[in-house]
């Protein structure tokens, strides 16, 4: 036990304490960056055939990115728990550490119509409980390296019908 000891005070310890006083960055640290394409919406069935796509870099090479909806505080969203996030998209990274996505119909469906569905499986409309307008916090995040990023989605309302 006393040599375990030794061992750490002598190798560990002076180990951290140099990676401390030169500087080097934590590992949890993020230099990725998301951007969400568009940034500003309104809820309409255009969605469908143009998704909301990410693109983001930074990330560690060849890995696995979710991309996620931060949902407020009060929100509720049908399948999920409160205090959960909705997983949007999913991509995986290039070798330099960058991807894109865009959401697939059914997460638009799902959880930004928040449509109903009929026995053979198709969107009922008549029961949608669209997401309220509002500022959407998005994080990606890399399934291996843990990197980081987040913006913004900007849900508007939808634009008066001209009569």
């Amino acid at each position: 036990m006393k040599a375990l000891k030794i061992i750490t005070l002598t190798l560990i310890f002076p180990g951290l304490v140099l990676g401390v006083l030169w500087g080097v960055p934590a590992a949890a640290a993020s230099d990725a960056c998301l951007k969400v394409i568009p940034e500003e919406i309104f809820l309409s069935p255009a969605l469908i055939k143009k998704p909301v796509s990410f693109t983001g870099s930074g990330f560690g090479p060849n890995e696995m990115i979710s991309v996620e909806m931060i949902l407020p505080p009060g929100l509720v969203v049908k399948g999920v728990e409160e205090g959960e996030d909705v997983g949007i998209a999913v991509a995986d990274t290039d070798d330099q550490g960058n991807f894109t996505a865009a959401m697939k119909p059914m997460a638009t469906l799902n959880w930004f119509f928040q449509v109903g569905w009929t026995p053979l499986l198709k969107p009922n409309f008549k029961e949608a409980k669209p997401i309220p307008p509002g500022d959407y916090k998005i994080r990606a995040t890399g399934l291996y390296s843990d990197k980081v990023a987040y913006s913004t989605l900007t849900i508007v309302p939808p634009p008066k019908k001209k009569e």
